[in-house]
């Protein structure tokens, strides 16, 4: 391992996002205290298609990526809601396994470290500072012999063939990072085949309780069963008499044969890989930007060093796509002075600042 400082494609964007937003996460090591659903199931998902692509079975890979859910529940999430969340965990990457099991894809290496010379465009010069440094999700090989960068996703978002998620990607930074850095390690890869898998947008619903004879139960407002001018159980509510169909939440079992149904029923919207190729001019460019950042970020650290506030050096890129989803959002637009000795309540200095770059299972 190289002794300069490791920098990566989440630092760099996190950069690009928002200066402060750095400042906070990378200089100071701040990170808020919760557990976020959406960061926990992608990692999930992310750790089956890992295992799949190290030959385990499918029921290995589902069980692997499913363990964490054996566990008690974080702070502030009921045992069912938990239930519930693994069963969403298992069924995706059963959906995922089934609709790609023939597709002849052979993986070459997985979860594929990388420490690449950050390098200086217009003197060929390496950075005495920085190194390029990441984990690729793998290395495939596709039916036609090309080689490919996999990178796997889950998203909040529609990725159907026109959805903008796609036109994104023509541009997207760590795209060509990972392209660079698969040839550089020896892999000749011709293009990133990007693999995303949306989250469920349906939702668990309410089950209609029924009686020992298979009927629903409807009771008015004294909370007597309703029955209908034959004498028989009535099966619909009425909100003008008062009449309440009676029912249960639904089981984790049962929101698992509901999810999996609906992905069966339209593969397409829970699933789309795409390839997504760079030319060789862009990846020139996106040398010139990497260039760039690291010196903007060696700019604010020397301004840091200066200033009575260091965080003042770092400016804020104030606006709703950015502060509505910034973790530090409420002590940054309320300009708190943070100590990180004394980190602010809700907040804890975490003790790795590349979480992603620790090897599996240390």
């Amino acid at each position: 391992m190289s002794d300069l400082e490791p920098i990566t494609h989440s630092e760099l964007s996190t950069l690009r996002r928002c200066p402060r937003m750095h400042y906070f996460r990378y200089d100071l090591r701040l990170s808020p205290i919760r557990d976020q659903v959406y960061l926990r199931m992608g990692s999930a998902h992310h750790k089956g298609v890992e295992l799949h692509g190290n030959q385990t079975s499918d029921a290995e890979a589902i069980d692997g990526a499913s363990a964490d859910y054996l566990q008690p529940p974080p702070a502030g999430i009921d045992k069912h809601a938990w239930a519930i969340e693994r069963e969403t965990v298992r069924n995706l990457l059963a959906g995922w396994l089934w609709r790609y099991s023939a597709d002849n894809i052979r993986p070459i290496a997985c979860e594929l470290a990388f420490e690449i010379p950050l390098v200086n465009p217009e003197t060929g010069a390496s950075s005495r500072t920085f190194v390029l440094a990441g984990k690729i999700d793998a290395i495939v090989q596709l039916p036609d012999g090309r080689l490919a960068v996999q990178e796997v996703k889950t998203a909040g978002e529609d990725i159907g063939p026109e959805a903008a998620y796609w036109l994104r990607l023509r541009k997207d930074p760590q795209i060509s990072l990972y392209y660079l850095a698969a040839r550089a390690v020896g892999h000749d890869v011709a293009t990133v085949l990007y693999d995303v898998t949306r989250k469920p947008t349906i939702q668990p619903a309410a089950v209609a309780v029924l009686d020992d004879d298979g009927l629903k139960v409807v009771l008015d407002r004294d909370g007597n069963r309703v029955l209908t001018k034959q004498g028989k159980p009535r099966q619909t509510s009425s909100t003008e008499d008062g009449y309440v169909l009676q029912t249960r939440p639904m089981t984790p079992e049962e929101w698992g044969s509901k999810l999996l149904a609906d992905i069966g029923e339209r593969p397409d919207y829970y699933y789309q890989r795409r390839e997504v190729p760079r030319l060789e001019d862009e990846l020139t460019q996106f040398q010139a930007e990497l260039w760039q950042q690291a010196q903007q970020l060696m700019e604010c650290r020397r301004r840091a060093a200066r200033l009575p506030r260091p965080q003042d050096a770092y400016f804020c890129n104030v606006g709703r796509f950015t502060c509505d989803h910034c973790p530090f959002a409420e002590i940054c637009l309320q300009s708190i002075t943070v100590n990180p000795d004394a980190p602010p309540a809700g907040y804890e200095v975490r003790d790795e600042l590349h979480p992603e770059l620790i090897p599996e299972g240390d």
